[in-house]
């Protein structure tokens, strides 16, 4: 069974996406991966069933196979149907779901998009210029964030942004000053106190300011004890070793551990992000069920926490409205299948000609919700 495995292309223009799953006994689970011109993009991971059978297993790469392809297909036809489409908020909602989903070639064309017709849409540039990072194109980023800062100066995940783009173009002095700009809006913000630390180890691989030399140790200890006084995964296993290394003087392998810590932090929140992708798709008829019955229980039991956490009532609601447009589209094809069986079937006619009429202002209302989010 370890060799087990499934594989499926779907091409668009001369973009090839591969999905690959299989199952690895390392694990105990199936693994889905999605290659994108042959380089791996994103994996997830289907845990086995417990007292697993080989039929339990066969079935779970199935569905876990379909579950990613479906996914992927429903994207890129999405993609078409939204690019150029002149309408902003369509492609801005449409360009945060390849975001979520690190398909960041689609992203930036429609970021650009909305851009184009909306220049003052600051989420849309805010994710253009994080897509940029991305990609690597930093001097873009810079300019694309440096933007936003200007739309919004009182955002601190944009000065934040910002400072992350400017440290990676070579600008240490600027970084700093945009990451306590952030933290002048929000004195609680970590991943601002960490960005410093990594700013100023920066400087002392690419020498920019002789001046940042004179407390450096000390500022880079600081930063990196508030961070993780407010966020405490920030001191990983090897916390230590990059502090002695610092301190005797290894200041590039250092950076390189800094920032692997701060980039495994990004991802486990971009892993947490893309599975509400869909949230950004809610005038599509094709929502993958699986996905939004996971969120919902996701959600519930962060809430359980945060009672009070609005947002996060906020986008459980998007869900719950999710879940219904999916049952309610169910129930219009049971309809059909009932008259498929009896065409004279009277009162399966009439039910579905009305399901069918509200199923059209259900989806003109989701529509207009999806709107209300870039508001």
């Amino acid at each position: 069974m370890d060799g087990y495995r499934l594989k499926s292309k779907v091409a668009i223009d001369e973009r090839e996406f591969l999905i690959q799953t299989v199952n690895d006994e390392e694990k105990n689970a199936v693994v889905s991966s999605l290659f994108v011109d042959g380089k791996v993009i994103e994996t997830c991971d289907f845990p086995h069933p417990e007292n697993k059978t080989i039929a339990d297993i066969e079935g779970l790469v199935i569905s876990a196979h379909e579950e990613k392809k479906t996914e992927i297909e429903h994207l890129l036809a999405t993609f078409g149907k939204v690019a150029g489409s002149n309408d902003p908020d369509l492609m801005f909602n449409v360009g945060t779901a390849f975001y979520c989903k690190k398909l960041y070639e689609e992203a930036q064309i429609l970021f650009e998009s909305v851009i184009a017709c909306r220049p003052d849409h600051y989420q849309a540039g805010n994710y253009y210029g994080l897509t940029l990072m991305a990609l690597g194109q930093f001097e873009k980023a810079v300019m694309a964030l440096g933007r936003v800062v200007e739309l919004k100066p009182g955002f601190a995940d944009f000065h934040n942004n910002y400072g992350e783009a400017l440290l990676e173009s070579g600008s240490c002095r600027r970084a700093i000053e945009e990451f306590e700009a952030a933290l002048k809006i929000n004195i609680y913000y970590a991943d601002a106190y960490f960005n410093i630390g990594i700013a100023y180890l920066s400087n002392a691989v690419t020498h920019e300011n002789y001046e940042f030399f004179e407390y450096m140790l000390a500022n880079i200890k600081d930063s990196l004890n508030r961070a993780i006084m407010i966020t405490p995964a920030f001191k990983t296993s090897r916390y230590d070793e990059t502090i002695n290394l610092i301190e005797t003087g290894e200041y590039a392998q250092a950076l390189i551990l800094l920032k692997a810590v701060r980039d495994i932090k990004k991802e486990k929140s971009r892993q947490e992000f893309s599975s509400c992708y869909l949230r950004f798709l809610l005038f599509s008829e094709k929502v993958n069920e699986r996905a939004v019955a996971d969120r919902i229980q996701y959600l519930q039991s962060i809430l359980e926490k945060n009672p009070n956490y609005s947002d996060l009532h906020h986008e459980l609601a998007l869900c719950h409205l999710q879940q219904a447009q999916i049952s309610w589209n169910k129930g219009i094809k049971h309809f059909g299948e009932a008259l498929n069986i009896n065409a004279h079937l009277t009162k399966s006619e009439k039910s579905r000609k009305q399901a069918e009429s509200f199923a059209e202002q259900l989806k003109e209302t989701l529509i207009n919700i999806a709107r209300f989010e870039n508001e």
